[in-house]
This record gives C-alpha cells, sequence and structure tokens, in this order.
C-alpha cells in the first residue's frame, strides 16, 4: 500500500498498535482487520482529518478492550 497520504500512514501505525492490519477490497476501500477477526472499513480516500479520526474513532470501538489497555 504504497503512496499513501502520510495522515493514512500515521493511522495504520496507530492501529497496528492496536493489532489492526490494512488491506484494499475489490472496490477499492480498505478493510481493517483485527487480529481477533474483527472488521471496520474505510474509505481509501480519507477526505480531511475528521474522517481520519473517525476512522480511528471506529476501530478504537471495535479493539477488544484487553486489547486497548495500552492507549
Amino acid at each position: 500500500m504504497n503512496g499513501l497520504h502520510s495522515d493514512l500512514r500515521q493511522l495504520r501505525r496507530q492501529a497496528a498498535a492496536l493489532g489492526w492490519t490494512a488491506s484494499r477490497t475489490n472496490g477499492g476501500h480498505l478493510r481493517w482487520t483485527h487480529e481477533t477477526g474483527s472488521l471496520v472499513f474505510s474509505p481509501s480516500t480519507l477526505s480531511d482529518v475528521r474522517s481520519i479520526r473517525n476512522t480511528l474513532a471506529q476501530i478504537k470501538r471495535e479493539t477488544p478492550k484487553d486489547q486497548g489497555a495500552g492507549r
């Protein structure tokens, strides 16, 4: 996933710290997958800082409580 905007790269780092990885769907969106199998979907072109914050908030809500203790 090269060519990502710096904010999206930062989002990937924060999500990875919580046990999430990102991949592209066939439709071009991002599929965030947690180690436990939880899924979160987001657009691949996050239009502004609010959408990045919203995606991170959704990832944090879906992270199992024992995984997010280090936040």
